[in-house]
């Protein structure tokens, strides 16, 4: 960092910020903000604001489930917050209150907001819950440090005046994009669409005659988003443009989309002969790949009922997508993913079940790994050491050293537990990877299930043996 800015005793602190150590700093604000920051403050208070920003937006959603839901939608809050801690911290080294307005990114989350409907008040709840979880954040380190109590009250009256004014620019950019929806075209086809998806049309030739697309038909529905670090600015009339393209692959298919953010759309394409269907399953590539678009399919279905129901899949299935991160490809059908969605809709439970079922196969490590792709395997081919070696190009003793191994670890022999809930476990796993997996396995409980099953010899010592 550069000298420009003063370094005063009662900033100095804020200079010395770090994360706490072993916390994962995964940034989701626009490169331009966080590169000021840097600039100005360093690498160790940047990291520190994005730990912060992430809890307290998880602070937000756990108080105002109204913000969760949409995972695409979570990422603009999420970046939003982050955004807002980074100016926070400028705003200390400067000592301005004004440092944390206009952001893009809160300007963003604020036409998402007005669009999918969560009131002012909600938004407001949510500065007051990120102000209280920073506040806390400044007030640990001051204290930390043994800063007199002076720097700890003053610290406090720039919080308040900062977010004080910071909700003020809220309220006005709020009010404006309300009054900017409510006198547009979209406002009015995302009333009927709403008013669809909750059973409440009476008539639906006149609702399709409003909205240009008939209800009565096949549908195929899907969501289109962009992950976090890539909605940025003019992201909205790209993704725009390349689902236009999209439709003109399709062979011009009929469709209907509902924005519900800057970087997050809902689209519902007729579907008459199940091209269109056929047509998003084979695409090579994502609409928008400079943007590192995804997509979430919803399959086809037929009718009112149909445009509802192939709507909550593709939500589900983005749910899943968003959940899975890179270890899934760009487009997520739930044909494809139905039985980790039926499972994860409360992941706690999720995350126990497949805790409870693998033991310390649940373990998040490369030795655990193998030994659920091989469990896996073994299952699918009906128990068969010779295919389960074959599919995996590993030796037959390989597979039968792993399988002991497997079954020393469960405590059980392999035909005495559950095959469908094992295997239920497993795809889980292949899918959401660490996101259901244990960290927390400790060496006694390691030890405990390391034991051989009574009543049979240990598995082979060495798992490349290659006798017999």
């Amino acid at each position: 960092m550069g000298e420009t800015f003063p370094r005063t005793p009662a900033t100095r602190w804020l200079l010395e910020l770090t994360p706490p150590e072993g916390e994962p700093v995964e940034p989701l604000s626009d490169a331009p903000t966080r590169t000021l920051a840097a600039t100005e403050l360093g690498p160790g208070p940047v990291a520190w604001g994005v730990v912060t920003a992430r809890r307290a937006a998880d602070h937000i959603i756990v108080n105002l489930p109204a913000f969760g839901g949409d995972l695409a939608a979570e990422q603009l809050l999420r970046r939003a917050v982050e955004s807002t801690t980074l100016a926070m911290l400028r705003a200390f080294l400067h000592g301005d209150i004004e440092a944390l307005w206009p952001g893009a990114e809160p300007a963003d989350a604020t036409t998402s907001y007005v669009r999918r409907g969560i009131p002012l008040g909600s938004v407001l709840r949510g500065i007051h819950l990120c102000q209280e979880i920073i506040t806390r954040g400044v007030l640990a380190e001051i204290e930390l440090r043994g800063l007199p109590v002076t720097d700890a009250q003053a610290a406090n009256e720039l919080l308040f005046r900062c977010f004080d004014l910071f909700s003020a620019n809220i309220v006005a950019r709020y009010s404006l994009e309300a009054q900017r929806w409510s006198r547009s075209t979209a406002a009015l086809r995302a009333e009927l669409i709403d008013n669809v998806l909750s059973g409440s049309v009476v008539d639906a030739n006149q609702v399709s005659a409003a909205l240009g697309y008939q209800l009565d038909g096949a549908h195929v529905a899907s969501v289109v988003w962009l992950d976090a670090p890539y909605a940025q600015a003019g992201a909205e009339d790209e993704l725009e443009a390349a689902l236009d393209r999209l439709d003109r692959r399709l062979g011009g298919a009929t469709s209907l989309r509902r924005w519900t953010g800057p970087s997050t759309v809902h689209i519902w394409h007729a579907d008459r002969g199940g091209n269109v269907y056929k047509g998003l399953r084979s695409l090579a590539e994502s609409p928008l790949p400079a943007r590192r678009a995804r997509m979430a399919l919803g399959g086809r279905a037929r009718g009112v009922a149909g445009f509802r129901s192939s709507h909550g899949r593709a939500l589900l299935a983005a749910r899943v997508a968003a959940l899975a991160g890179p270890r899934l490809d760009w487009l997520c059908d739930y044909a494809d993913v139905e039985l980790v969605a039926l499972l994860t809709g409360d992941l706690e439970l999720a995350r126990s079940f497949v805790q409870r079922m693998l033991g310390p196969l649940a373990e998040d490590s490369p030795r655990a790994s193998e030994l659920r792709e091989t469990l896996a395997e073994y299952l699918e081919v009906q128990r068969s050491v010779a295919q389960t070696a074959r599919h995996l190009h590993t030796h037959r003793n390989t597979v039968v050293y792993r399988v002991k191994k497997i079954e020393t670890l469960l405590g059980k022999e392999l035909s005495a537990l559950p095959r469908v809930e094992l295997q239920v476990a497993l795809r889980t796993v292949a899918v959401l990877g660490e996101v259901v997996l244990d960290n927390q396995i400790d060496e006694e409980e390691r030890w405990r299930w390391s034991q051989p099953i009574p009543g049979r010899p240990p598995a082979f010592p060495d798992p490349d043996i290659r006798t017999g």
